[in-house]
């Protein structure tokens, strides 16, 4: 088991409060110059986009997760179903990187189950400067902008 700074505990903490809700405001653990990268250029309302520059372009991800998106053909994940398993969180001085496979129902009840992979960056202040979201953008596509019935990978079965 690695022995982790200090720096490197609360960047690990931050990076899981994102997911698991302990943060209270998402916005507030980012820098107000910070980036988040998506390999989807097809967020609703950030279409065309895969750099997302600062909190007020990354607070349209953070509260527009899980909204539908009326006559956009989407359909997003349900957040209130999210749970994560195959969790693994490492940390090298300003760097996480958190993977885990996501378990959701979609707004139209479908099942969602996709594996991410998180690299974040974080500033001196501790805040995220840098955030790299690695998915299965296809079949995120598939499920939740085309509406296939897909299955994603099973890493730990």
């Amino acid at each position: 088991m690695p022995q982790y700074s200090e720096q490197e505990k609360n960047n690990i903490a931050s990076a899981n409060s994102l997911f698991d809700g302990s943060c209270g405001d998402p916005a507030s653990l980012f820098a107000d110059d910070a980036i988040w990268w998506n390999g989807l250029p097809r967020l609703p309302g950030l279409e065309g986009k895969t750099e997302h520059k600062g909190i007020e372009t990354i607070k349209k991800i953070l509260y527009g997760a899980g909204q539908d998106q009326p006559n956009s053909g989407t359909d997003s994940y349900d957040l209130s179903t999210n749970r994560f398993t195959d969790l693994l969180v490492i940390a090298d001085n300003d760097y996480v990187m958190r993977q885990h496979t996501q378990h959701s129902k979609t707004n139209s009840g479908k099942d969602y189950k996709n594996v991410y992979c998180f690299v974040f960056r974080f500033n001196d202040q501790g805040k995220i400067q840098y955030l790299t979201e690695h998915w299965n953008t296809w079949y995120a596509n598939k499920i939740l902008l085309d509406n296939w019935d897909l299955d994603a990978a099973h890493p730990n079965d």
